[in-house]
Formats: structure tokens, sequence, C-alpha cells
């Protein structure tokens, strides 16, 4: 599959005093660690009002009429520089209203919209559900998984890169390749906040050069969708994913601290969640309905949100992390989906069953909590009791951080990828989840060395599952040696695809095509 061209490179405390008081006084309470995050009001960005009059000084009674004139010329030019400063601070805040397809691809030209609206009503045409596995592992099949991954290497070793485009400006974080099989069509979310569209086998565009002659552009069509805004570094899309029921939506997170459902039927753009002051890491959403979400954050919190609620009334926040360290990945079961697992700058991999999280306490609320939060404390004192027994139903120290964890399609397996250059696989047997205590054992079946040290200018390495439970369970990475590797579940090297007279960057992002094996698409972390 294509591998998109480089993309650019984006360039990337106070101390309180105190005073001696003569007499004594009570002790003071101690803050919170982790204060409530009051609801932002919703007139914060407004500028203070005042008299355009008032600031120009007294009017005099005696003026003459062409002292009149010059004064209403200089009020009538303050009124304006007032509107313009007024246009610019708005135009640097976060969107939080519903953009149409017009605002959300402000930079492309009526036939590219138009285009673009045929792309998204020809995936309305078919129900792209989810593909779930039953829960079984290619062992219990004996000589049929030998076959499969006979197949999987000789397709996989067949591929070749057929087309290349500069889909996006920035850095590309994070992309998704929607399951339509009549074509081949992969979203990518950039550092500034676009949605890139990239139909990489479709007819280029039509170029007349200097001698009248028509030739075609390479790396079929593509489009772009500011999503989220402002377009900085603080609005980079941190996740994307389809509706699981039907992949006619797709929903994206940022650093802008929302996320945002886009619909290929109405073109409509609308905010589903804002976490105020939050960055958001990552999320995952429950296979059977595409309503309920969980949220991850670099504070270490998981959320719960159901978009068919509000979620300020009916959504949870759980701190799981003590030291506020960064959850940078969640992933449902998507066989079991109370089973969740997170991956953590605490060094950590945790398998968490949800289904006790909803009967812990929620904090007394007020007007201006914007969700409703429960704190490390009542998390981990539930944890060390008796009614807590099977919330954590395994952890797994690493050497280093941990950037990414995530189920396979049949519920069963995990890969996790961390900083200490690991690759890491979990095979958990669907009877040892049936028990309401921790695990016996939770530790991986297989490691693979694998350079993860993407530095700061690189996106994170991710190893990403096929999704389809049909063939021989696999995962793609990216290789920092400008290539991708295809691994098995069971840490064996299937095939490494590398193409150096056409790559010449890491391809730090890649992913598979849900069911089409032997397709692959990749993104470049510079």
């Amino acid at each position: 599959m294509g591998i998109p061209a480089p993309a650019a490179t984006g360039k990337g405390k106070g101390k309180a005093s105190g005073g001696l008081s003569s007499t004594a006084s009570k002790p003071k309470p101690v803050p919170a660690r982790n204060p409530k995050v009051k609801r932002e009001r919703e007139d914060d960005s407004a500028p203070l009002r005042r008299s355009t009059r008032r600031r120009i000084g007294p009017v005099d009674r005696n003026e003459s009429p062409e002292s009149k004139r010059k004064r209403e010329r200089r009020e009538t030019l303050e009124r304006e520089r007032e509107e313009e400063l007024k246009r610019a601070r708005i135009s640097k805040l976060p969107r939080h209203h519903d953009l149409d397809l017009q605002t959300l691809s402000s930079d492309a030209s009526a036939e590219e919209i138009e285009s673009l609206r045929s792309t998204f009503t020809s995936l309305l045409s078919t129900k792209h559900s989810r593909e779930v596995g039953s829960g079984t592992t290619s062992r219990d099949n004996g000589i049929k998984s030998d076959q499969k991954l006979e197949e999987l290497r000789d397709v996989a070793k067949q591929a070749k890169i057929r087309s290349r485009a500069k889909v996006t400006q920035e850095r590309i974080y994070c992309m998704a390749y929607h399951p339509i099989t009549s074509k081949d069509l992969v979203f990518f979310g950039d550092k500034y906040g676009t949605m890139g569209i990239w139909d990489p086998l479709a007819r280029g565009e039509e170029i007349v050069d200097e001698d009248g002659e028509v030739e075609v552009s390479e790396g079929g069509q593509h489009w772009r969708l500011q999503v989220h805004w402002p377009q900085t570094s603080k609005t980079s899309i941190s996740g994307m994913k389809f509706d699981p029921t039907d992949a006619h939506n797709v929903i994206s997170s940022s650093y802008d601290c929302t996320m945002r459902i886009t619909s290929f039927e109405t073109g409509i753009s609308r905010e589903i969640f804002h976490a105020p002051d939050t960055l958001i890491s990552s999320f995952d959403m429950l296979p059977e309905n595409g309503n309920e979400i969980w949220i991850s954050d670099v504070r270490g919190h998981l959320s719960h949100i159901d978009l068919r609620e509000d979620f300020r009334k009916t959504g949870r926040r759980f701190e799981m992390n003590a030291t506020g360290h960064k959850i940078g990945c969640v992933s449902v079961n998507p066989v079991s989906p109370h089973f969740l697992v997170t991956a953590s700058n605490d060094k950590t991999i945790k398998l968490w069953d949800t289904r006790k999280l909803f009967t812990l306490p929620e904090e007394e609320a007020d007007d201006d909590v914007w969700i409703n939060e429960t704190s490390f404390e009542e998390v981990n004192k539930y944890l060390q009791g008796k009614k807590g027994r099977g919330l954590l139903r395994g952890e797994h120290s690493s050497g280093a951080a941990v950037s990414a964890a995530y189920w396979d399609p049949s519920g069963r397996r995990i890969v996790s990828t961390c900083y200490d250059d690991h690759l890491r696989v979990w095979d958990i047997a669907p009877s040892s989840l049936v028990l309401d205590t921790q695990l016996p054992k939770f530790a991986p079946t297989s490691s693979t060395r694998h350079n993860c040290q993407t530095g700061r200018w690189l996106s994170v390495l991710k190893a990403q599952w096929m999704p389809s439970p049909d063939v021989f369970p696999h995962f793609v990475v990216g290789n920092m040696n400008q290539s991708l590797d295809i691994i098995g579940f069971n840490g064996e090297k299937i095939v490494n695809l590398v193409d150096k007279s056409l790559v010449t960057a890491v391809q730090a992002v890649a992913g598979c095509h849900p069911s089409k094996v032997g397709r692959y698409a990749s993104g470049n972390a510079s």
C-alpha cells in the first residue's frame, strides 16, 4: 500500500510568599492534590465591554462641527479596531460549535469540496461493521493456522508501494484505514489539527504542461479538513476511529482538549466531549453500539461517556494514577468490552474490569464541575478493600514508559510498544477471565527486540493489529530503518517492507486495511 511523502517537521514557575501573624490561627486545610476542574464560563473569551466614547474622553459641549466630525471619525476607527481585535482573539480559540464541510475545508475549491462529498456518499451505500473474533487462538486450529501463516507470508512479500502523496502539511500523528472494500481510503491526523483524507489509487489531477500535453499527477486524490482549531501544535490529533457499527462517522480526539464526530452523511462535525485544560491522549469505543467511549488523558484519568447522553450529567471520570502519570493508551476488549487495557508513562500495563469501576461512589458534585469525578484516593481505597477484588485483573511493569497497548480482534491477545525497545504480546485464555479475581499470572508470552527510540521530532511508534479475525494474527509497526515490520502474534517477523528508492523517512504511523490482507498504509514521522 502507499506511503505518504515526507511531511514538514513542526518546531518544535512562580513561588507563593507568606507572612507572619501576631496571633495564632487555625491550620489551613491542605488543598486537594487534583482540584476539581471547573466548567469554563461561556463568556470567558468575550472582551470587557466599555464605551468607546469613555475611552476617548468626555465630549466638549461647545465643540465645533469640524471637531465633532473628527471625533466621530476617531470613534469609528476605534470601534473597528476593537472588532478586529475581538475577531483575532476568537480566531485563536478552540471551536466548540458545529462545523459544516465548507468551514472545515475553507481553503478548498468548490470542485474539491464536491468531490469530497461524492467520496463520502460512496461510503454510505454499504454498512461497514467492525469484525469481532470469538476468543479462540491460532494454536487451537493446528494445521489450519500454519496454512494461514503461509498465505499471509506469500501475500505480504508481494506488497509494494502503489502510491505516495503529501496528504497533510504537518507531521502525521495517527491514522485510520476505512473498511470499504471497493477502494482504499485512509484518514490521517496531523500535528496542527488537520484531518487528511487520501484515496491513493484514484485518478490524479490532470495537468497541462508547457507543450499542451495533459499529464495525470501521481498520488491519487486527497482532501484536508481543519477539524480541530486553531491550526497550531496545541491541536494535534491524538487519535481517530470509525464508528464500529457502520463506519459512516469518524471520531477524532485532540490536544485542544476536545473530541469531535464528523458525519459522512451530513458533512457536519460536532463536539462530543470537552475536557477543560486536559489533553486527551487516546480513546476507544465499545464495538456493539458505538455509543460508549473510554478516554485516557495526560493526567492519568480514564473517562467514560455515552453519546446518547450529556457527558456533563452522566459521564464518569476516574483518577487511576497516584502521581498523575499520563495514560497514553486505552483499549477496549472487543469480545468482552468490560475489560480495558491501559499503557502508561509509569512503565506499566494494566488490565481493568470496568464493571467494578461503576460501583465506585461519585464525589459530591456542584454546578461548576464539568464531569462526575472519582479521586485516586477513592479508587485506591476501593481497590484495597474486599469489594475491589478483581478491579485490577493484571499488571506488568516494564523498563521504560509504555507508549501503547491494544487488544487484538479475538479479544485474547494484547500487543504493547515500549521505550525499552521491546514489542510484547500477551495471550490470555478467556477462561482465566471468568473468575472475579486477579489473574494468577500476567506476563507476556513473547517479546521482540525493536528500536522504539523515536526522540522528540518523530511520532511515537505504536504496533497495530490487523483488525480481521479471519487471518493469521499479526501486527504492523514502523521501523526506524525507514521500513515497516509485519510481525506474528508469536513474535515471528513475517516480512520487512522496505524500498529505499521511494522511502527516505521513518514511517512511524502505520496500519492495515480492516479486511484486505496485504494492504498497508503509513505516514511519515517528520
